[in-house]
């Protein structure tokens, strides 16, 4: 793994400690660079270096793409883990044979990384949340809602949402109406279910389907965030 500009000091705390293990754990194995160009990667090679950097907690998805590709097999032929890439963000773990050498070393980094966050919320405590302000569904979401959409409307029961999505139904329904946004992991999860109804999509065209709902979702978030501050500094100007 070649060196990057801000190495952690072990010594400064234990966040500063986990990235310099897990940079130590990458070493002699594939470089970032090359994670985060590989097909399979929906993660940016900029988050995968601040994972490395101990400078703030990394999230669970960037933590996991590293432990793949280091303490995991992705490459595995093991029939079992045909849909390896779509799982949630730990359960890749869990499917790994019993005897699986890395199995044992992921499992550790999962929970070690449990741990830590635990305790950085824990340092951090608790701020009264912002009040909450009453703002339009923007630009950003509704382009996620149209991708959504577009998604639904390739399976063909778009006015069957009970059938196509069981326990997801209501929730979808919510993100269509523009109430709330899906989180990285259940785009994962809905983006599977979704192209299971579509025959003729191969596992590349679901994986690229997957991400574009990701990036969708994640610039709308982005979005509300910024309205939200533009509506509070209106309320106090």
């Amino acid at each position: 793994m070649p060196a990057h500009p801000r190495i952690p000091n072990p010594q400064e705390g234990e966040l500063q400690l986990f990235a310099y293990e897990l940079r130590e754990l990458g070493e002699g194995k594939v470089s970032v660079p090359w994670i985060a160009g590989h097909d399979e990667t929906s993660v940016s090679k900029a988050a995968l270096y601040a994972a490395l950097s101990g400078t703030r907690l990394p999230k669970r998805e960037t933590v996991s793409t590293l432990l793949r590709w280091w303490a995991g097999d992705p490459a595995s032929e093991d029939p079992d883990l045909d849909d390896y890439y779509i799982e949630p963000v730990w359960s890749w773990i869990d499917r790994l044979p019993r005897d699986h050498e890395g199995r044992r070393l992921a499992d550790h980094w999962r929970t070690r990384y449990q741990r830590l966050a635990r305790d950085v919320v824990g340092e951090r405590g608790f701020r009264p949340r912002a009040e909450r302000v009453a703002i339009a569904v923007p630009p950003e979401q509704q382009r996620f809602i149209r991708e959504l959409n577009d998604l639904l409307g390739k399976t063909g029961l778009e006015d069957e949402l009970w059938l196509l999505l069981g326990n997801l139904c209501s929730r979808v329904e919510r993100y269509l109406a523009g109430e709330s946004i899906p989180t990285d992991e259940t785009c994962w999860t809905l983006a599977d279910r979704l192209a299971s109804f579509v025959p003729d999509l191969d596992r590349s065209d679901r994986l690229d389907t997957a991400r574009r709902l990701i990036l969708a979702a994640e610039v709308a978030r982005a979005a509300r965030v910024r309205d939200r501050r533009i509506a509070r500094r209106g309320r106090t100007a």
